[in-house]
């Protein structure tokens, strides 16, 4: 058994508990939450242009813009001189290198030609950098030079006309084209950093820093706090902000921008908490790529248009006082092979003197041919039927070609199978008598052309080149991947399978060789096909035609035999019924939605005029505008002149962000945006109109300009929360509401993305003898895409009458092609919009040219009181 228990306990109990603690509480609870917020707030150096919307320009040809240039930006490209230029202005440009260029800064002065100086912003700049020159009176031509330590280095003279190429990313010297008006490549961007204190505590900032093209930069002593706490501590609430500027982002080059922003911090007792923001964008502007088509007639080396009518029509050789008539004959002779057979009454003179035909019925369509005379032979070899050639001196004897020729046609392989023999007599270095005449039958050859000793020449078929000149108008370089002419039928590829890498504003010339008659009168047709690609992956193409005609000869004289049989019909033209009736054309703009929640943008139309232009369905008393007629006069719709806008929060309290939605110079018919970085837009909206400021006197930011050098001209007030009904062509005063965005709706735009549909259809009437045509080229031509030119890619197609369409045993199955093509259309102002097709083709078997060519006008929207009247009027 267990031994008996202790009567007491062995030690004595512990002493009573304190009745406290032994030591006070924190004055503040452990667990304090760290919440900090960051943001990052992205702004350029084009009000107008918030950079989530940045974006490669519309029209990289600065030449083509409605109005005249005045604002032009070159960025400094240190290592180019003017050998370095890529530019399609010629002469029109000039480029001096006065002295070596230099890495570092240079200054920048601009006038014109004259003497008169340009503002230039900024004046000093260093590789890469970007200045913009104020053009300020409309000059033809802009000077700049660029000096270093009071020496000038390098002067360019460039063509602002508008009659001359300019394009964006040309090359003129070291100075290479960023922007032109309101067509921008090069921005420059600053980006706010601002972290704010979203926790229960003071916060200390531990960290904060940002990473730009994979460059981590550390900005936490650069940061500017709010309140006055000590160094990196902010207070409830509060925020601590870091600005970086003189950011360039290119929109004009394939490429991807992030700029990340990292912030990090701890109350005095609790957990870490992080936080971060980027911006990012991505550019893939898409390659231009033009097409230029010219012809030279190699025989006078002057321009196809000007091909002059053959007048010598009879082969006339004679040199006067040419004892032992050498001197007299000619050179060369041009005969065709057309098949036909002996005359039934030899020629007198010059002409065929004795004929006879081997064999009975037609000669073939490929024989061979010998003209010679005993021992000489002036050509001998295998032609088809309608091929022509060339009689030439015997180079083994040295003999020039006679007055009498001898002509053997025979089998092309078996030279003992004879067709034909026949002499010729030229008549060529004959005084008493007329020699032959061009385009007239001998037999079975057609004779087509001479040449004497002394180089006076006349022939039928000569020889014509095409030049065709593809030119990089767009922004990106790129690589010109086909180029193709298009000539009687017969395509030719002038790259040969080569890819040609072609930089922004440079330009490569390709060319082929034609033959053509110019024996009477003809027209002739090339078209020219260029494709592209770049780095966009989307590609560019254009294409060019070239047309020109030969011109009856003065005179014709009667045949020396008796021609063959007339045909049993007169030569019927052959024209193309084109339809264009459009599918698509009725754009109205009854379905754009109205605006449901509050904006964060507004695109404003400039559209002009005065208050009583003013419509809305908003309350009276939620609308206001005043004009101040006594200031001057707010430009009307089409002036196309500037004013000063300026568009501020209205009445109440607005704490988020910027208090100024939009200030600088505006031109009529043209849009700025009212933005706050992404915030929502105040409900009340005010937007002042002052005359056009000078550069000099432009006010800072968020000030007005001095009222009694440039008073109001107008003063709007709407509401802009959406809360009021709201819809696109709104206007208020002088400014029309054509574009918006919401969180919940996204981008509601007036441009309309629509289809528009036409038909080629069959020939009023085929031929005598066709019933089908291949079509060689469809050309659409438009006044409102870029390009204006489109290619209609069906080539080669046949298009025949119902009839052989429905027969299933015939090549041809289609007696109407449908063309259709996606456009965009601005409603925001009644426009006529206007398209031409051109189709070219020929029939099946004898190859007679076919054309068709007809117009559609329609303006849109459609449902617009005035274009109802012009569509009514169009038919």
């Amino acid at each position: 058994p267990t031994a008996s228990p202790t009567a007491s306990p062995s030690s004595s109990p512990t002493a009573s508990p304190t009745a406290s603690p032994t030591s006070s509480p924190s004055s503040q609870p452990s667990n304090a939450e760290c919440v900090i917020g960051a943001d990052l707030i992205c702004s350029s150096n084009i009000a107008f242009r918030p950079c989530a919307t940045l974006s490669p320009p519309s029209n990289p040809r600065c030449s083509e813009l409605a109005t005249p240039i005045i604002s032009l930006s070159f960025s400094y490209q240190s290592d180019s001189t003017c050998s370095d230029s890529l530019n399609q202005q010629g002469d029109a440009a000039e480029c001096a290198d006065l002295q070596p260029l230099v890495g570092g800064l240079v200054n920048i002065g601009c006038s014109d030609l004259f003497g008169t100086t340009y503002p230039v912003a900024p004046t000093t700049v260093g590789p890469d950098d970007v200045f913009t020159a104020i053009v300020t009176n409309s000059p033809t031509k802009v000077n700049c030079t660029i000096s270093s330590g009071g020496s000038v280095l390098q002067w360019n003279t460039i063509d602002i006309s508008g009659g001359v190429e300019l394009d964006l990313k040309e090359k003129y010297g070291a100075l290479q084209v960023e922007a032109c008006n309101d067509q921008i490549c090069t921005y420059q961007l600053e980006f706010t950093s601002e972290f704010t204190n979203l926790g229960s505590d003071i916060m200390n900032i531990t960290n904060a820093t940002r990473v730009l093209d994979g460059e981590v930069k550390d900005f936490l002593e650069d940061l500017n706090r709010e309140g006055s706490l000590p160094e990196y501590q902010i207070g409830v609430g509060d925020s601590a902000s870091y600005a970086e500027g003189g950011i360039s982002i290119d929109t004009c080059t394939t490429s991807s921008f992030l700029y990340s922003t990292f912030g990090e911090g701890n109350p005095p007792d609790g957990e870490d908490c992080e936080a971060s923001d980027d911006f990012a964008i991505s550019f893939n502007p898409q390659c231009v790529v033009s097409l230029e088509l010219d012809c030279v007639y190699l025989e006078t080396g002057e321009s196809c248009r000007d091909i002059p009518p053959v007048e010598l029509v009879e082969c006339d050789c004679v040199v006067p006082n040419d004892p032992t008539g050498d001197l007299s004959r000619p050179k060369q002779l041009q005969f065709g092979y057309t098949g036909g057979k002996c005359p039934p009454q030899l020629d007198v003179g010059s002409g065929v003197i004795s004929c006879d035909d081997r064999i009975n019925g037609p000669l073939p369509d490929t024989v061979r041919v010998t003209a010679s005379l005993a021992f000489a032979t002036f050509f001998d070899g295998v032609v088809d039927k309608d091929d022509y050639f060339l009689l030439d001196r015997d180079e083994s004897t040295n003999t020039t070609i006679l007055n009498f020729v001898d002509f053997t046609i025979r089998d092309a392989d078996d030279n003992d199978v004879l067709f034909q023999v026949f002499r010729l007599q030229t008549g060529c270095g004959a005084t008493d008598s007329t020699g032959i005449v061009l385009d007239q039958p001998y037999a079975s050859l057609t004779f087509f052309g001479f040449r004497c000793q002394d180089d006076v020449a006349n022939f039928c078929f000569s020889d014509v080149r095409f030049d065709q000149k593809a030119i990089n108008d767009g922004v990106t370089d790129i690589d010109i991947t086909r180029s193709d002419l298009t000539f009687q039928g017969q395509t030719t590829n002038l790259l040969n399978g080569a890819v040609i890498p072609l930089n922004s504003g440079a330009s490569i010339v390709s060319s082929a060789t034609e033959t053509i008659k110019v024996c009477g009168a003809a027209s002739y047709t090339a078209s020219g096909l260029v494709e592209a690609n770049d780095t966009s992956a989307i590609g560019c193409s254009d294409v060019a035609t070239y047309t020109f005609e030969t011109q009856e000869r003065a005179s014709n004289p009667p045949s020396q035999q008796p021609s063959e049989q007339p045909s049993s019909s007169p030569t019927e033209v052959c024209d193309l019924e084109v339809s264009l009736e459009c599918e698509g054309c009725n754009v109205t703009t009854n379905d754009i939605p109205p605006c449901l929640d509050r904006p964060t943008m507004f695109g404003m139309l400039f559209f002009g005029g005065n208050c009583s232009n003013t419509f809305s369905l908003q309350l009276p008393n939620q609308t206001n505008c005043t004009d101040f007629f006594e200031n001057g006069a707010i430009p009307e719709p089409g002036s196309n002149e500037t004013s000063y806008i300026m568009a501020v929060i209205g009445l109440g309290l607005w704490t988020e962000g910027n208090a100024t939605l939009f200030e600088g110079n505006v031109r009529q018919s043209t849009v700025f945006y009212l933005y706050r970085d992404g915030f929502r837009l105040p409900s009340d909206t005010i937007i002042y109109t002052f005359p056009e400021v000078a550069q000099d006197d432009i006010p800072e930011p968020g000030f007005f300009p001095d009222p009694q050098l440039y008073p109001p001209l107008q003063i709007v007030e709407f509401h802009a929360s959406c809360s009021q009904p709201i819809v696109l062509f709104n206007q208020f005063g002088a400014h029309q509401i054509i574009q918006f965005e919401t969180p919940n709706q996204g981008n509601v735009t007036i441009l309309e993305a629509t289809e528009l549909n036409y038909d080629i259809a069959v020939p009023i009437s085929f031929p005598t003898g066709e019933d089908t045509i291949r079509v060689s080229s469809a050309q659409l031509i438009t006044n409102y895409t870029i390009p204006r030119l489109i290619t209609v890619p069906i080539n080669g197609t046949l298009i025949c009458s119902e009839e052989v369409a429905a027969d299933p045993t015939t090549e041809c199955n289609t007696s109407e092609i449908a063309v259709s093509f996606g456009v965009t259309l601005n409603l925001a102002v009644p426009q006529t919009y206007s398209t031409t097709l051109f189709v070219v083709g020929r029939t099946l078997n004898s190859g007679q040219l076919c054309t068709g060519l007809e117009e559609d006008e329609f303006c849109a929207p459609t449902n617009d009181p005035i274009c109802e009247e012009i569509n009514q009027n169009l038919g």
